[in-house]
């Protein structure tokens, strides 16, 4: 008698209200110290000092499943069925946080999408601490925010298997829900415009790259586009005193040639001087690790020098 619904209570979902937590999750509650001690001939207003009992929310816990008290009281919320009117109640307290959060649970279990979000995403701007007790038995922290985002999109939560939720943009769509509209959109909106203005302050003031072998290159490119140019304008010369201002088919050819030798020599001259660029940096390198072995050989014979007059043994290298 003591575990069934209310006569008056309205099916939720199409179900009895207690049948939307899993028949062994809802046996165990019934065979709990926590509901046969606290949860009988419970009331509306009961619940709420019930609630304000509460430490910790969760569902389920060690290995022969052990319910929450705060299981237990979201399933007596079920069973009771409370009017509209007191689950609001429970979500606008300020002062008791768990409260907020049972009547969360029990909100989004029973209402339809459009009272959900209606109801829930003002609580996003809440940052209250929950403890929350894992499987394991042990106590995380969360915050409320963190705890109506799981209700809003997870489909389990708190061992509890949550109804089918509409997409937001779905209910959009129809004209039942406004636009979501974050407190913080202001401060993204802020931000975004002062990365932008860096952004282009960073463009205006571009540092230039000093590179060594970076302006080599550059360099060896200008000769070579310099020596180019003055070879053909020599060759142009020599056409214009020859009288060859239009060229037949054969000088066409040996220009072709001539241009694929010079570029053949240019390949040959840009290869040699990167290998003696490399040769001078390999040559820096090992002067530079001799002069460091120097140093530490050096180091260490003053060590040596100084155990010596102590009269200890020497450093081995």
């Amino acid at each position: 008698m003591a575990n069934r619904t209310e006569k008056t209570a309205k099916t939720v979902k199409g179900t009895n209200p207690q049948f939307l937590v899993e028949k062994i999750i809802r046996q165990r509650i019934y065979d709990s110290m926590y509901w046969k001690e606290h949860c009988f001939a419970l009331t509306a207003e009961l619940v709420v000092d019930k609630g304000m009992d509460l430490r910790y929310i969760g569902g389920i816990y060690a290995g022969n499943i052990k319910p929450t008290p705060f299981l237990c009281l979201a399933l007596k919320m079920l069973q009771i069925q409370p009017d509209k009117d007191i689950v609001l109640e429970f979500i606008q307290q300020e002062e008791f946080k768990y409260i907020r959060a049972l009547g969360a649970m029990y909100l989004r279990l029973t209402f339809d999408s459009t009272e959900i979000y209606k109801y829930l995403e003002p609580l996003y701007n809440d940052f209250r601490k929950l403890r929350f007790m894992n499987k394991m038995g042990r106590f995380e922290a969360i915050y409320m925010d963190d705890f109506i985002d799981n209700l809003l999109r997870e489909d389990r939560y708190c061992d509890i298997q949550l109804p089918r939720l509409q997409r937001r943009w779905a209910l959009e769509e129809v004209d039942m829900l406004p636009p979501y509209k974050s407190l913080l959109d202001g401060d993204l909106v802020a931000m975004s415009e002062s990365d932008e203005e860096e952004e282009e302050e960073t463009k205006k003031e571009k540092p230039r790259l000093t590179s060594r072998r970076r302006s080599r290159s550059r360099d060896r490119e200008r000769e070579v586009g310099d020596r180019r140019e003055v070879r053909e304008r020599e060759k142009m010369r020599e056409r214009r005193e020859r009288g060859d201002d239009e060229p037949g088919p054969s000088s066409c050819l040996k220009d072709r040639d001539e241009r694929r030798k010079d570029r053949d020599r240019s390949r040959e001259r840009d290869r040699r001087d990167r290998k003696d660029d490399e040769r001078r940096d390999r040559k820096k390198e090992s002067s530079s690790r001799r002069g460091a072995d120097n140093d530490e050989d050096r180091e260490i014979a003053e060590a040596n020098a100084l155990r010596a007059k102590l009269g200890l043994a020497p450093l081995e290298r």
